[in-house]
């Protein structure tokens, strides 16, 4: 965890934690006018994704309590300093956006995935990940099941074996998330039989699944990964194939670029030296040539 956290992730959710920020310049945009006025800047944050975010007790970890951390490093590092005070805000699928808009929140921390409709209402940093919808079943679901919904294999080339393996079955998604948006209107949805109930927690889908009153539950794969981290690991399997493609990203308020323009530096220049490489490595594993690719084609140079 950085530095900036360190100390933010022992206090409870509404507790203060030192950050800086770089004196606005003139003309920069309304939302760092708002963070220099009040001298605090407001962090967004879903603790119910782990390993992005998640809180035990009154400790806040994951990939997204560091990613903010560090960009608050970077900020301190490479600018002119002023000192602000910041606080956490919790934030969950429903209202996150909403949070945002109302000035709540000046930055989403969390896992949101980016997309057009979203950028309607707010605005978007570079992608800091890159994921997928995908499945979890339990371990001892029938060998066809987990072949269709969790693999490549050529079972799936078959509309016929597809839907024999689906008839009749019931799965989950958490509300408000691309990934009920994605199942909803998916080719899954339209096989006979198939019924599909909508979640408010990942935690209910998960123990739904555990109990066996589901027989998969979809959502994004690192958050499943997350998910089943805190369960028995021997008790589920999760795809090995991703249905979308899903770039998270910071959301900000929309319509301030001088704001954008400071998150974007700031990510860039982690990107770049490599620091996002440590924390993926701390809540992911090691970082495959893939996911180096990615962090190098997206950060913006100066």
């Amino acid at each position: 965890m950085s530095r900036m956290f360190q100390a933010a992730a022992a206090m409870s959710m509404a507790a203060l934690l030192v950050l800086l920020v770089p004196p606005m310049r003139a003309g920069a945009g309304t939302v760092l006018e708002k963070i220099v006025a009040g001298k605090t800047i407001a962090l967004g944050l879903r603790t119910d994704a782990p390993p992005f975010a998640s809180k035990d007790g009154t400790t806040l970890s994951g990939f997204s309590v560091d990613l903010c951390g560090l960009i608050a490093n970077v900020i301190v590092d490479t600018a002119g300093i002023d000192g602000l005070q910041g606080k956490i805000v919790q934030v969950d699928a429903s209202n996150r956006f909403e949070k945002l808009a109302a000035g709540e929140i000046d930055v989403l921390c969390g896992a949101t995935t980016a997309t057009l409709s979203r950028r309607e209402q707010v605005s978007f940093s570079i992608p800091t990940f890159i994921t997928g919808v995908g499945a979890a079943v339990r371990s001892d679901a029938p060998d066809l099941l987990k072949e269709v919904l969790l693999t490549n294999s050529p079972a799936n080339a078959s509309r016929a074996v597809v839907a024999t393996a689906l008839q009749g079955r019931t799965f989950a998604v958490r509300k408000g998330t691309t990934s009920e948006a994605w199942l909803m209107n998916s080719a899954i949805a339209k096989i006979e039989g198939v019924k599909i109930e909508v979640v408010e927690t990942h935690d209910q889908g998960m123990g739904r699944l555990s109990a066996g009153t589901i027989d998969a539950y979809f959502a994004d794969r690192a958050i499943l990964a997350g998910l089943i981290r805190k369960r028995a690991l021997s008790q589920f399997e999760f795809s090995r194939k991703s249905y979308t493609l899903e770039p998270y990203a910071l959301a900000i308020p929309r319509g301030d670029e001088d704001f954008r323009l400071l998150i974007d530096r700031a990510l860039s220049k982690l990107y770049r030296s490599g620091k996002i490489l440590e924390i993926f490595e701390a809540h992911f594993g090691q970082p495959s040539p893939e996911v180096r690719f990615f962090y190098g084609a997206v950060s913006l140079p100066e």
